[in-house]
């Protein structure tokens, strides 16, 4: 049977479609959050250095969290965030500067007291609320564990109002509280970096990231999200 030049043609195109690898869509990922978002920011800024089809975008305000919105209000200004770069994977970092009275109408929330936890779980819950208008997967990472014991104490209670309310609002959470700890368990300022030598990798103040930490979390964080 002579074949027509279309229908040759036509097979050619389909071998080639099968022979030639898809064109990986280009990823834009958002770290919207505090000085932690931006460690981690960093982190993927170096980690994906040689990697032009991912975006990373960072959105960050440094000393801001969910209980001074007289200082910084998010609500109010994660929309105009969310507009700046079309974020197909969205990454939440807060909380790491709530460890703090929060005020409702006059009247002083202690820390960690039950009206202060369930003032919190609101506006977490609203937070991301407002989040979830983005198209983007949504992430929230959870806080790590640091060298105050006060903090640290504080943190745990936070974290679980935040996995609590990412399976509410349809979030991943990504737990990382002993990614940086010793094998016994306990938090350090030196671990292995990602060549494998011991470094410091926590700053000075026992909560945020040196270079090295950075990379540390954003490749974690990276590999949680399916991009390592």
């Amino acid at each position: 049977m002579v074949m027509s030049r279309f229908a040759y043609s036509a097979l050619i195109a389909i071998a080639l479609t099968h022979a030639l690898p898809a064109q990986a869509r280009p990823v834009s990922i958002a770290l919207v959050g505090d000085s932690l978002a931006n460690d981690l920011g960093n982190g993927m800024e170096d980690i994906f250095a040689g990697r032009p089809d991912i975006h990373v975008i960072k959105r960050t305000q440094f000393a801001t969290g969910l209980v001074r919105t007289d200082y910084f209000n998010w609500d109010a200004t994660v929309d105009n965030a969310l507009k700046h770069g079309d974020a197909n994977i969205l990454v939440v970092v807060l909380g790491g500067n709530d460890h703090q009275p929060i005020r409702v109408n006059g009247r002083r929330l202690d820390p960690l007291s039950d009206a202060w936890r369930a003032e919190y779980s609101r506006r977490v819950s609203r937070f991301m609320k407002t989040v979830k208008q983005s198209r983007a997967k949504l992430y929230w990472v959870g806080l790590p564990d640091v060298r105050s014991e006060k903090l640290a104490n504080g943190y745990r209670v936070m974290n679980r109002i935040f996995r609590q309310q990412a399976a509410k609002n349809g979030f991943t959470y990504i737990d990382i509280w002993n990614k940086f700890h010793t094998p016994d368990g306990a938090y350090s300022s030196f671990g292995k970096s990602l060549e494998g030598v011991s470094r410091r990798i926590r700053q000075e103040d026992g909560m945020h990231f040196t270079e090295p930490g950075r990379k540390l979390f954003a490749n974690y964080i990276a590999r949680s999200i399916g991009l390592r």
